[in-house]
């Protein structure tokens, strides 16, 4: 009778059991599975950046407006009694040319940083023409011979001086200094002024790893000696307006002293270009005597690439007068410059010479 009475007690609890279970089962929430939806996240578009024609030097576009202006070229003074200048260190490209009595003259271009004013400007040369007409846009000079202010206009640029800018407020004199080394111009103002004119194509070539680097030698110096003044540039770093700290740079030294400008900075370059170019000298002035002109039109010679420390040898050629002048290295290939600024002294051969310091050299 107990074991009857277990055996019932025992079906009642698994009964329940089983109960309690299938209720569980049952109640259990249902779990509904949501799909998940995907959002489509546009890219950031890649930042463009646009060269400088004239410098290779890259700027974020919309952020350099004067990269779509016209270039600034000027004749600046560059004797003891010009000196110093203006924002020679704007400049893209620095042209130092040989005048009368054994002296140099400047003939500078400005296009991707062109400053307020500048100046001193001085007279126009037989070379002028030759050098600022691939370039178009304006020239800026003070007077000079009818011959050689017919050969620059005959290019097409706009000739800019004091009678064609009378009442533009873009030329000035200034009072710290005296006649004829007191004339300047609004450079920026001039560029406004003459939008309708195209700014210039590329001229030389850029790299990152320029041609004296990548091919030539090391040096620490280099002097262009003229007839009557010596113009020297030694290794040293600076910090560019372009660039985020200092890189190689050459420093200017004229006659034996640091070549400044009125700001008091050192006067500096990426490049160096030397030429070594034939000049006519048939033009004779009854005061003045010859008149030296780079004979650049349909011509050829030798180069001396100068950047970032290095140096390689290279020829220069140039086709008609609007044709730029062209740097090719013995291969064939173009020469590459380092990426900024640009001087070119034009050396008269045989009149003028070179001389290259090497490391270690006494």
């Amino acid at each position: 009778m107990q074991t009857a009475s277990k055996l019932s007690l025992l079906a009642l609890i698994a009964s329940l059991s089983l109960a309690g279970c299938s209720a569980a089962e049952t109640s259990a929430p249902e779990v509904t599975q949501t799909p998940t939806s995907t959002q489509t996240v546009e890219p950031e578009p890649e930042p463009v950046y646009l060269a400088a024609p004239l410098t290779g030097v890259e700027y974020l576009e919309g952020t350099n407006p004067s990269l779509e202006l016209p270039a600034i070229s000027a004749k600046i003074d560059n004797t003891y009694n010009g000196r110093p200048q203006v924002a020679l260190n704007d400049a893209d490209v620095v042209y130092v040319t040989r005048v009368e009595a054994g002296l140099t003259r400047l003939l500078a271009v400005w296009q991707s940083r062109v400053p307020e004013a500048i100046g001193p400007v001085r007279s126009v040369r037989p070379v002028d023409a030759a050098i600022v007409d691939p370039y178009n846009g304006v020239f800026v000079y003070s007077g000079g011979q009818v011959p050689f202010k017919s050969a620059a206009k005959a290019t097409g640029l706009v000739m800019s001086d004091e009678d064609t800018e009378q009442g533009n407020d873009t030329y000035f004199r200034e009072e710290s200094r005296v006649a004829p080394w007191n004339l300047y111009f609004r450079a920026a103002q001039l560029q406004i002024n003459y939008t309708e004119q195209p700014a210039p194509a590329p001229s030389f070539e850029f790299a990152a790893v320029p041609s004296a680097v990548a091919l030539g030698v090391p040096v620490e110096a280099l002097e262009v000696k003229y007839p009557s003044l010596r113009s020297t540039w030694d290794l040293g770093e600076a910090a560019f307006a372009w660039s985020e700290a200092d890189e190689p740079a050459w420093l200017r030294t004229m006659d034996g002293k640091e070549h400044v400008q009125t700001d008091g900075s050192r006067i500096i370059s990426k490049n160096v270009v030397v030429m070594e170019v034939v000049h006519d000298l048939s033009f004779v002035d009854p005061k003045y005597g010859a008149i030296p002109k780079a004979k650049l039109v349909d011509n050829s010679g030798v180069a001396h690439i100068f950047s970032d420390g290095y140096y390689i040898k290279a020829t220069w050629s140039k086709g008609a007068s609007d044709a730029p002048i062209l740097l090719k290295l013995e291969s064939g290939e173009s020469v590459k410059l380092a990426v900024g600024n640009t001087w070119i002294e034009m050396m008269d051969s045989p009149k003028s010479t070179l001389k290259v310091t090497e490391p270690g050299a006494e």
